[in-house]
């Protein structure tokens, strides 16, 4: 908690408070949009509630007030000097002093400070904008998109672009800023809180601990930071761990330091142990073990993390939020994996001192085939998942321990993971639940068996080694796309962290080449039956798809975190989608044209090409030309749209829906998406448009025959669609549809598209 020195006393006084009330008595924020956000506050002593017991969320604030709450929150020296309209008397002098000192405030035309006054959104925008430029250069700017941006005034219009930007500042529900709105205590709580979680301001620091020594060979002991340790310990008696060596591996924003261990008797070990501590650049940390077993026994073992000076907890469990449906899929078979246990917040008294996300314990088989080509195909049997935990509190020595047990089973492989941060992972409640509620819907799209060579996830039947259980690094999924999208709507911790751990999964899978600064072109470890029996491929081979995705991913995230070393990832993946054509692997449809196969490999019989596949490789040239204007890109980019368009009118089928994909020999097969392709036609008319290309007709011919398909056959089709198809003067096609009726007021917002197969990608 922040100190209360002379300038707080006043600021108590000028609000009548006496007492700092705990955040967890108010009476009047429980049911309140910004709970969390207050609560945090509170117990930061940044803003403080009143001596009746209340916080009154809904008050509005004054200039000087939102200012003494900056100070607060930045712990800002004392000034010597005010504004006229606050003399020394005055009960807001310090804090406005405080304030003038760091240029917080700078007065109006006549040198007046009028903290007296209500502050208006806007005023908070430019003194947020003020606060976070005393921290360092954050002059990066979003274009503003609000309906009511006109309204902005001159003095806060750059502010509110850069605060924008920072997710400091969002709109509202309807997509407004209402500038000249009074800020109430509750949304200033909102503001200040991101401002502090922006700046890393949040939290306290906890006091350094010995790092006790291991009280015999069962059990090892490992740093994490000064004030934090993590023990592994074998349960079962008679079964040592022994120290063997360390590694250490660098990623962009963060470092992995490997210990690995002899389970066993050393000169003859039954196993190994590995602990990988995965430190990111924000000081968090990802906890993860691998038991290694050759023996015929099964031991019980447990990761232990003690958390000093925290005399309490709280577990929030994904499973209080639903089950997961288990249920058989088509492509997949069934996912016995569901998601992590949960959040456990250590406290001291109602502050939380450390979060963990505790996953659960994954035991599996590793299976391999070899081919006679030299090559391997590697995937693992999941055996079970396991969820086995246990908490302690030991009020008497201010401990809170918490311990993941471990089942160490015989000729397998034992995992379990762990998340440890001295921040909370999610500021807000309603932030963390939903997600835990979307985890469990989408629990099959959202990994949950993390390890440090990255994420297992469920695979195909049709893979070889062929087991139902089969699961795998499966390069769409090791790429973080989901999560950057959820970070990039709420900037909650927990989403940079996940993020930042999938580009050290990629960089690992790639041995280290998105690090070293090279092309990082993925390779899958794991074979198809299909490709093998059609193609004769088999692992590892270069799935396009794939590295799309990878690349679109490592681009967003170098805009959205600022890292300059990923900013060109696309550019690698663009230049390798150019040289397809003199590596032979495209379908040639025109001397002049072709189009690029879905799969790459040395020796292996060409691919097929899919429909909405080319038109997303299509696009991703032409939004990577438009970023550089590299004539190659645009060049490649006109070849393939000449590819499609050449074999016109074959794409369409005698019912008028599109075919799905075309082999080597122009073969034409498979049935398209509901509505993807279409979206992806009418998307890259668009794309046509903002590169000064001239309209494909027989794209238009293509959109054409696919809506009359959809609209006989009675397919919905999504409403932002059918605006685009109107907006593309196809609206005669769909008056009749059912759907169209529902938007024939609506506006065509980009944001609201469903996902196109560039977005899907990316994600």
């Amino acid at each position: 908690m922040r100190k209360i020195g002379g300038s707080l006393v006043v600021f108590l006084l000028v609000f009548t408070f006496t007492l700092q009330v705990s955040a967890q008595t108010f009476s009047d924020v429980s049911n309140h949009w910004a709970k969390s956000e207050i609560e945090s506050l509170t117990d930061e002593g940044v803003i403080l509630g009143y001596e009746d017991g209340t916080f009154r969320p809904y008050e509005q604030v004054t200039r000087g007030q939102f200012l003494a709450y900056l100070v607060r929150a930045l712990d800002l020296p004392a000034g010597t000097s005010a504004f006229p309209d606050v003399p020394t008397s005055s009960r807001l002098y310090h804090d406005i002093a405080a304030a003038k000192k760091a240029g917080l405030i700078l007065g109006n035309a006549n040198g007046l400070a009028k903290a007296n006054e209500p502050v208006t959104r806007s005023d908070v925008a430019a003194m947020l904008d003020r606060a976070m430029q005393l921290k360092g250069d954050y002059m990066k700017r979003a274009p503003l998109t609000f309906t009511d941006a006109a309204k902005i005034g001159l003095y806060a219009y750059g502010a509110v672009e850069r605060m924008t930007f920072y997710g400091l500042i969002r709109g509202t529900a309807d997509n407004k800023f209402e500038p000249a709105k009074i800020a109430t205590r509750g949304e200033s709580a909102v503001f200040v809180h991101r401002l502090m979680s922006i700046l890393d301001l949040l939290g306290n620091p906890k006091d350094p601990v010995e790092i006790p020594k291991p009280v015999d060979n069962q059990e090892v002991v490992i740093p994490v930071t000064n004030s934090q340790y993590v023990k592994v310990r074998m349960n079962t008696r008679g079964v040592p761990l022994t120290y063997n060596k360390q590694t250490t591996d660098s990623h962009i924003l963060s470092t992995d330091t490997h210990y690995y261990y002899h389970m066993g008797n050393a000169s003859k070990p039954l196993g190994s142990l590995q602990v990988t501590l995965r430190k990111l650049d924000n000081g968090d940390t990802f906890i993860f073990t691998k038991f290694l077993h050759n023996g015929n026994n099964t031991y019980s073992a447990s990761v232990i993390m003690p958390f000093s000076q925290s005399d309490n907890y709280s577990l929030a469990k994904y499973a209080s939020h639903g089950t997961v449906d288990q249920s058989h899929d088509s492509t997949f078979g069934v996912d016995k994996t569901s998601h992590p246990t949960g959040i456990l917040s250590v406290k001291n008294g109602s502050t939380v001192t450390n979060e963990v996300m505790m996953g659960k314990n994954y035991i599996s088989v590793q299976r391999q085939t070899n081919y006679a080509n030299g090559q391997r195909s590697i995937i693992r049997e999941l055996s079970s998942e396991r969820e086995s935990y246990n908490l302690y509190t030991d009020k008497a020595r201010k401990l809170v321990t918490a311990h993941q047990n471990v089942s160490v089973q015989s000729k397998a492989i034992s995992e379990t993971w762990a998340l440890v941060s001295e921040k909370p992972l999610f500021a807000s409640t309603t932030n963390r639940n939903d997600w835990f509620k979307r985890t469990i819907l989408e629990y099959s799209q959202i990994n949950n068996w993390l390890t440090a060579d990255g994420a297992y996830t469920k695979l195909p039947w049709s893979i070889e080694p062929g087991y139902k259980m089969g699961y795998g690094r499966n390069i769409g999924r090791l790429q973080g796309g989901i999560y950057l999208t959820a970070y990039n709507g709420n900037k909650e911790r927990y989403f940079r962290d996940l993020v930042v751990n999938a580009v050290a999964d990629l960089d690992v899978f790639s041995d280290g080449a998105i690090t070293a600064g090279k092309s990082p072109i993925f390779k899958t470890e794991y074979t198809s039956t299909w490709l093998k029996n059609t193609y004769g491929t088999t692992a590892p081979y270069i799935d396009t798809r794939h590295n799309e995705n990878a690349a679109l991913f490592l681009k967003n995230t170098a805009e959205a975190l600022a890292v300059p070393k990923l900013a060109d990832a696309n550019l690698r993946y663009a230049d390798f989608l150019v040289s397809q054509k003199s590596l032979g692997n495209t379908i040639a449809v025109t001397p002049t044209s072709y189009l690029i196969s879905d799969y790459y490999a040395i020796g292996s019989k060409k691919t097929h090409v899919s429909l909405n596949h080319a038109l997303g490789e299509m696009r991703f040239l032409l939004e990577t030309y438009k970023q550089t204007g590299n004539a190659d890109y645009l060049k490649t980019a006109r070849e393939l749209k000449a590819g499609i368009e050449n074999l016109h009118p074959k794409w369409i089928r005698s019912n008028g829906d599109l075919w799905y994909q075309i082999n080597g020999s122009l073969v034409f097969s498979g049935n398209d998406y509901d509505w993807l392709t279409l979206m992806d036609l009418l998307l890259s008319q668009n794309a046509f448009a903002e590169n000064g290309i001239e309209r494909s007709t027989i794209f238009d011919a293509m959109i054409r025959s696919k809506t009359k398909y959809l609209v006989d056959h009675n397919i919905a089709i999504k409403g932002q669609i059918i605006l685009l198809l109107q907006e593309q003067g196809f609206g005669d096609l769909v008056k009749s549809s059912a759907s169209a009726a529902d938007y024939s007021s609506s506006k065509l917002d980009d944001d609201n598209l469903p996902k196109d197969t560039l977005d899907l990608l990316a994600e």
